[in-house]
Parts: C-alpha cells; sequence; structure tokens
C-alpha cells in the first residue's frame, strides 16, 4: 500500500502519480489521494460536507463509517474515529472547500511524511516515494543523530534527514487550508490520570477482540500468529482463535537451557488445535544477514529491523506456502503492560501505600541493591532535568539500573567520536529540551516512546513481508489498545507477583488459566551472539569503507578492536545493530544524493 496525498489547488502533478492505478479526487476535481492499495483496505464515506477515506488494516465497511460520519454532525471529530471503529489505518478527510486533515496511527506504524515545500504540497505514506517525487538532498547536520540508540529523544526521534521533508509525529495530524498550505497540529495526548484497572478491563478486552477480528475479517482462513510461547504472542493467538475459522501459529525454535519457551509454545498449539509450524533458528537467515545491501528500498532512513528482518522475511515465506495472507505479532505487550523503574516515582505520588511493597518487589525481581531501589522511587528529576543530565553523560556505555527516565533511555554509540558525540548533544539540547511528551507520568512516557519504536520496526518488516505475499501486523499497537492501557493506574500495572497483571486481566476468560500464570520469560541472547561472531570479520574488513568513517563519525580503531574480540556481555549489541543500520542507510542514500545533484 502507497499513496500520494495532495492538497486541493492547481499544482503540476509529478509525474509518477499519473502511473498509479487507484485515485480519489477532491470535491473541486483535482486529485486527493492516488497510488496502489487493496480494495479491502480502503473504506470511504462522505455527507455532502466531508468525506472521509480509511486506508489500512479497517475494522469496519462503509456503512459503519457513513455511521459514524452521520453521527458527528457538522463538526466531525476524526481524531476520535478509532474509539469507533478498530483497526490500523490512515485517516484522511478532505471537506467541500478543499481543507485538508490526515493522520496515521499512535504507533506509528502508519506514518504520514510531507512536503514543505510551499509549492508542492504532497503527503505520503512512504517516505521512499515521497523522496522520488522531490528528489530532495540529504541533511548532513542531522545524520549524526542516527548513532543514537534506540533512537533520540522526542520528537528527535521521528525527524527526516532530508530536506524539504518532514514526518508527522504520531500524536499530530497534517492539516491544510483550502489554499493548500500543510500545518501540522496536535491530536492526541497521553493520559492526565488514571483509573483503576476494573474499570478499563472489560473496555480493553473488547479492544482486543476488535483488533484481532479487523485483521480476521480479511482471512477466516488464511491469519497466521506468532506463538513463542511467551504471555504477548500466547494471548493474541488465543484471541485469533475466536475469530477465524482455521489459525496457523509459528515458532522459532531455539534450544537453550535458558529457554523455556518451546514447550510452553507446544502447549498453547495443542489447546489452540492450531496448524503449528516449528522453525528451527538454525534454518533461517542469521540476524544481521543483510547488513551489507545496497538498495534503494533502505534509503529512505535507518531501518531499525535490520536484525530480524531476514529471518523475518524468511519465516513470511513459509508462513505463505502454508496458505498465511496475514499473521499477527505480540509486539507492544512489554510496553504496555510490563513497566520498568519509571513507574517508581510516579507510583510515590498515585498509591504511596503501596510504594515499599513495589520497591521491595522490584529490587528482588531484578536484583537491584535496595538503597538504588529506593533512590529511584525518591526520584523527583522532572523530564526537562532529566533530559539535560542524560545528554551531559551521552557516551557513556555504562548504565546504572533502576535510573527513572522520562523518554526511552537513549546512549550514542561508544564508537562514536568526540566530535560526533559534541555534534548530537548540542542537537538534542536545540531540537529536544522544552519539546518533550506532555506526560504527567514518567512511566507513561517512557512506555509510548517504546510503543512509537515498535512501529517504526513493524512499519519496515510489515513493507518486506508484504513482497511475499503477507501482512505483517501488531494488534497490541493499535490506537485504541494504547490509550486503553495507558489509562491504567500504575499500582494495577504494577505487580511483582503476578506477570503483566493488565493483560491477564482483559485476556481471563479467553486464554486458559495455566498460560496467564507462566512466570519464566525465554531468552533470546544467544541469537545475537551466534549473528555477532558469523559477521563480525567480515564488518571489520570493510570498515576503511563505511560512510560513516568516511563522514568523521566513528573512531574506526576503537570499533575494529570491538569486532575483532569476543564480547563476553551483550551491553554493546544494541548499539551495534543501529550503527549497521545507519551504515546501510547512507550507502543507499548517498546514491539518492548523488542523483539528486545531477
Amino acid at each position: 500500500m502507497q499513496f500520494l496525498l495532495f492538497a486541493d489547488r492547481a499544482i503540476r502533478r509529478p509525474e509518477i502519480a499519473a502511473g498509479f492505478t487507484k485515485r480519489l479526487s477532491h470535491a473541486s476535481g483535482r486529485d486527493w489521494l492516488v497510488g496502489e492499495w487493496d480494495d479491502g483496505e480502503c473504506v470511504r464515506a462522505s455527507n455532502g460536507a466531508f468525506t472521509v477515506v480509511l486506508l489500512g488494516t479497517v475494522g469496519g465497511d462503509a456503512s459503519e463509517l457513513q455511521a459514524w460520519l452521520d453521527s458527528q454532525g457538522q463538526s466531525p471529530d476524526f481524531t476520535t474515529i478509532f474509539r469507533t471503529i478498530p483497526g490500523a489505518y490512515f485517516t484522511l478527510a478532505t471537506t467541500a472547500a478543499g481543507a485538508v486533515k490526515a493522520f496515521g496511527t499512535l504507533s506509528s506504524f502508519r506514518r504520514l511524511s510531507y512536503s514543505t515545500d510551499p509549492e508542492l504540497p504532497v503527503a505520503s505514506n512512504s517516505l521512499r516515494l515521497l523522496i522520488d517525487v522531490l528528489r530532495p538532498v540529504l541533511r548532513e547536520d542531522l545524520v549524526p543523530l542516527a548513532l543514537v540508540a534506540p533512537r533520540a529523544p522526542w520528537p528527535l526521534g521521528d525527524a527526516s534527514y532530508w530536506s524539504d521533508v518532514e514526518n508527522v509525529l504520531p500524536t499530530h495530524q497534517l492539516c491544510a487550508d483550502p489554499s493548500g498550505s500543510f500545518r501540522v497540529e496536535q491530536r492526541w495526548s497521553l493520559p492526565q490520570t488514571h483509573v483503576p484497572q476494573t474499570e478499563i478491563t472489560a473496555a480493553l478486552t473488547a479492544a482486543l477482540h476488535d483488533a484481532v477480528e479487523a485483521r480476521a475479517r480479511h482471512g477466516r482462513s488464511s491469519l497466521s500468529s506468532d506463538l513463542s510461547g511467551g504471555m504477548d504472542s500466547t494471548s493474541l493467538a488465543f484471541f485469533a482463535r475466536e475469530h477465524v475459522d482455521e489459525l496457523t501459529t509459528m515458532h522459532l525454535g531455539i534450544s537453550v537451557e535458558m529457554n523455556d519457551d518451546a514447550p510452553w509454545a507446544d502447549a498453547a498449539a495443542q489447546s489452540l488445535r492450531s496448524n503449528h509450524i516449528r522453525v528451527p533458528h538454525e534454518d533461517l537467515p542469521k540476524w544481521f544477514a543483510g547488513w551489507s545491501a545496497t538498495e534503494e528500498r533502505f534509503a529512505a532512513e535507518p531501518e531499525p529491523s535490520i536484525r530480524t528482518e531476514g529471518m523475518h522475511r524468511a519465516m513470511a515465506e513459509r508462513l505463505h506456502d502454508a496458505g498465511s495472507t496475514i499473521h499477527l505479532a505480540g509486539s507492544g505487550g512489554d510496553e504496555l503492560f510490563y513497566p520498568d523503574e519509571a513507574v517508581l516515582p510516579g507510583l510515590r505520588r498515585e498509591a504511596p501505600s503501596a510504594l515499599y511493597g513495589a520497591i521491595r518487589g522490584m529490587a528482588t525481581l531484578h536484583r537491584w541493591p535496595m538503597g538504588k531501589t529506593v533512590r529511584a522511587a525518591m526520584n523527583t528529576t522532572d523530564a526537562e532535568k532529566w533530559l539535560v543530565q542524560e545528554t551531559a553523560k551521552l557516551g557513556m556505555t555504562e548504565f546504572e539500573r533502576p535510573s527513572p527516565a522520562w523518554d526511552v533511555p537513549f546512549s550514542l554509540s561508544p564508537w562514536a567520536t568526540d566530535a560526533t558525540r559534541s555534534t548530537v548533544q548540542n542537537l538534542i539540547l536545540e531540537h529536544a529540551a522544552g519539546n518533550h511528551l506532555d506526560a504527567p507520568f514518567a512511566t507513561d512516557a517512557v512506555a509510548y516512546g517504546m510503543i512509537t519504536r515498535n512501529g517504526q520496526i513493524h512499519r519496515a518488516l510489515d513493507e518486506q513481508t508484504r513482497e511475499v505475499g503477507v501482512r505483517y501486523e501488531a494488534p497490541f499497537l493499535d490506537d485504541a489498545v494504547i490509550e486503553l492501557a495507558l489509562q491504567v493506574r500504575l499500582v494495577d500495572r504494577l505487580n511483582t507477583q503476578r506477570f503483566k497483571p493488565g493483560l491477564a486481566a482483559a485476556a481471563r476468560g479467553v486464554v486458559p488459566e495455566p498460560f496467564l500464570n507462566r512466570r519464566s520469560k525465554g531468552d533470546y541472547i544467544s541469537l545475537i551472539y551466534a549473528a555477532f561472531n558469523e559477521h563480525r570479520r567480515d564488518i571489520a574488513g570493510h570498515l576503511d569503507d563505511f560512510r560513516l568513517v568516511k563522514r568523521g563519525l566513528l573512531d574506526t580503531e576503537n570499533l575494529r578492536t570491538y569486532l575483532l574480540s569476543m564480547q563476553p556481555q551483550a551491553q554493546h549489541f544494541f548499539p551495534f545493530e543501529f550503527l549497521l543500520a545507519t551504515e546501510r542507510w547512507l550507502r543507499s542514500a548517498d546514491q539518492i544524493s548523488v542523483m539528486s545533484e545531477r
């Protein structure tokens, strides 16, 4: 699925637009949407004054969308449509006068990018397509940000690296007046207060059913689901089983002493009566298999899916052979239902009587020193101060835990040069300070930040698996699920005696109790060790040709020493994968830049 969205202005349409087969018009008759999408991915309604189109995974038909539009009166609030019609889709609206509103999903799984050139007001769900249209040049001043793992702080983590192109933040919407000039406005914010789990459970259960049904309606006999054996994928598979005629489940087999996922997955598959596919990880491409590829498809931005994309594509090929057209992943469950230490300061404010038990439980569970855990709970640092402190420490490789954060904890590649570190620090303080998420509770900001990172990963994986005929979907990342999960009060989210209590409450009655009572969690760190040892010498041999090295962004000898040494700890693997993603992106982006300069 890809499309171009135009403001209602008389402009010269790009040549590429003429090649698309799908076309929708403004009331003026000018092009509004042109692109390629499956008929089942497009739902449209109009009342004369407004026309609204939902593009993507839509859990409703035209009559349901029409009923929603008719119920809204003269001023439809398109930003709330996800509370009525489930799924993961773009909401695109135009008026009879030519005003436009458009946005994707809160997770950024569906994301819009747009041109800032006032003479060519065009947007797209595909940054790569927009680059083809505009032929922009790379913003070299922002390239160092790509070495921040897992992403730069808000809003830099969603920044475009190209001139005259911006990405719409997932909390915002793109608007255009009849004159045709684009602007962005906020459409959603994190909850200001929380409510008891009991007030959310029924709605959350219904939202999960609706999210799965939004996919199942397009594949009653061709739906598949991850089944790692963990609580997230297992719960999702049981929800899916209630909405399909046949269910295929897939388990990535790994035989190590620290991983007991396989017997749990086998037991769940038997209870589900699913067509269970178990694939040994040795039969799939190792992680980082495509690190050296140079293709135009990688030129838009660093792909956070680089670690597992080869494996996922190979799994999608097997699922396609088994008849699957839509595959469900359990991503997002950890972020929504398993809070980290950022929950403790909020718990001190919201439920102080529960704080001591939470401190003891988290310290015991994570083997944190009691004194440090108490200090973490007493932390009063606000978002602004936290960002300044973390930016000052940028480049440190040792991280103290517990350490409450106000955004996704970020670090710079340990192989970055001093000049790179200084540049990144200045960029963060210039663009991110004062622009943090409006979140009364740090734990909500951290959870939501990781959800948007998950959305970026799944957006890339979905694009790749669609090439073999399988859509890659993550129902936990749907707007309605995110909004509900983040409304639950902190004392109900954290239960050190029960794993993911919020998910367990919503899944009770759908998932058999034994699977909700599992307390272990599979470990997959051996896969990254195997991949590192597979590729490290080859990577070391190509360092002198790295675009990052030629730009002076990497300490080559430091990185070469790392690559040629065995790594007893995994702390550097995370920035390592983002370094590879950045290098692959630059190899491809440099080709685009050369073409743009001709």
